[in-house]
């Protein structure tokens, strides 16, 4: 049985903000790849690489969390960057069981490719848009993604540098 709103229209799945969130984020995906597929690289790869390279040396467990993607999908990210070369391993400076991954640099280079490409894919989808329309519509993504997660607040170290 069909479920309908309050207004006794009939709810559409294919109109529904979700699913059209859904369609669009793969959509995107899909364009993006190709623009990076000679770097070498996934979309989800070189995401990892530019917060390395923003934030410095992180753990795996510090990616999947404060990025909140699965851990299987941080190592395997992980270890293809390591493979290569845009990724190197290094015990944690205070807590010797932690491994931490910072950029090498290659991966500088290949962040600064990446990110040079993504330039032009924001451009290419502002383009999509109707004029002057990229400002809201980042803007109302924001908020939905604040208020699904209720935090902007930088990613946090689980087991912080000093020293």
């Amino acid at each position: 049985m069909p479920s309908t709103t309050d207004s006794g229209e009939e709810f559409s799945w294919e109109d529904s903000l979700p699913y059209l969130l859904w369609r669009t984020q793969n959509a995107v995906h899909r364009y993006i790849q190709p623009m990076i597929d000679d770097i070498g690289v996934t979309v989800t790869q070189l995401g990892l690489a530019v917060h390395l390279h923003k934030l410095g040396p992180l753990s795996a467990s510090d990616m999947s969390r404060g990025f909140r993607i699965t851990p299987q999908s941080v190592s395997t990210a992980l270890s293809r960057l390591e493979k290569i070369g845009w990724v190197e391993r290094a015990p944690h400076p205070v807590h010797g069981r932690v491994v931490l991954f910072r950029l090498s640099e290659e991966g500088v280079t290949g962040v600064r490719q990446g990110t040079e490409r993504m330039a032009v894919v924001t451009e290419n989808l502002t383009s999509m848009l109707s004029e002057g329309a990229a400002p809201m519509v980042i803007d109302e993504f924001r908020r939905i993604l604040l208020e699904l997660e209720g935090s902007d607040r930088p990613m946090e170290l689980l087991w912080p540098i000093r020293g």
